[in-house]
C-alpha cells in the first residue's frame, strides 16, 4: 500500500464530484446498459452504483486497497450485495466465460497494460457478452499528441498513474474482439484545453 494510493483514494470523490456532471450521461450508457452478471473493471468508490439497473449481480476488480475498502462501505451504505476482489486487470481470478458483461469507465488510462486487460476481458465474458467502455483517450492530432506526451509524466504523478493518451480502440482490436464501435468527442473542463473521449461496445 503506496502513500500515493491512499492520497488518490481519499481524493477521488472531492475531485469527481467536479465533472460527474459533464459525465453522467456517459455512465449511463455504459453501466446504465449491463446485463445479467456484470464485472467492473476498476470500481473506485462506486461512482457507477446509481447507473447500474435493478436485477444485475456485480462483481468489481479494484486493486487499490483504500479504494477497495471505501467502495465496500459505500455498498453497504447503500444496501448493495456486491462483491470486491482486490485484484487488477491484467490478471483477472475469474474463470473463462464468467460474466454477461464487462464495464470500464475512465480506468484504462491508468492500468499497466490496456491489451492485457482487454484480453482479459474477452476471456471471462460469455458469448454474445459485451464490453461496455467510456475512456479519455489519445488526441487524434499529431498537435495533441505532442501536447498530451509532454503534459504526461506531471499528470500520471497527480492522477494516480492516469495516462492522457492511451489509444483504447488499438488496445480492444489486437485484443482479438470482432467488433468495436466507439463514440468520439472531446470534453472540456472549464479550460482551453480539449479532452478526447470515447464510448461504445466492444464484442
Amino acid at each position: 500500500m503506496s502513500f500515493g494510493q491512499w492520497l488518490f483514494a481519499g481524493a477521488y470523490d472531492l475531485l469527481n464530484a467536479s465533472v460527474e456532471w459533464r459525465i453522467a450521461r456517459y455512465r449511463r450508457a455504459t453501466a446504465g446498459a449491463a446485463r445479467g452478471e456484470v464485472l467492473e473493471i476498476g470500481g473506485g468508490t462506486g461512482a457507477n452504483f446509481r447507473f447500474y439497473p435493478p436485477g444485475v449481480s456485480l462483481t468489481f476488480l479494484e486493486p487499490n486497497p483504500h479504494m477497495a475498502r471505501r467502495l465496500r462501505s459505500r455498498a453497504e451504505a447503500l444496501r448493495l450485495r456486491v462483491k470486491v476482489v482486490e485484484e487488477c486487470g491484467e490478471r483477472m481470478p475469474f474463470a473463462d466465460a464468467s460474466f454477461d458483461t464487462v464495464v470500464s469507465t475512465l480506468v484504462l488510462c491508468s492500468v499497466v497494460d490496456p491489451k492485457a486487460v482487454a484480453l482479459e476481458a474477452r476471456r471471462v465474458l460469455r458469448p454474445g457478452g459485451r464490453f461496455l467502455f467510456y475512456e479519455h483517450v489519445s488526441a487524434g492530432s499529431r498537435r495533441g499528441r505532442k501536447l498530451q506526451a509532454f503534459l504526461n509524466p506531471v499528470w500520471r504523478r497527480l492522477a494516480g498513474g492516469c495516462h492522457l493518451d492511451r489509444d483504447v480502440e488499438d488496445a480492444l482490436w489486437r485484443a482479438g474482439f470482432g467488433s468495436v464501435g466507439v463514440e468520439r468527442f472531446n470534453i472540456r473542463f472549464g479550460t482551453p484545453l480539449a479532452l478526447p473521449n470515447v464510448v461504445g461496445e466492444a464484442w
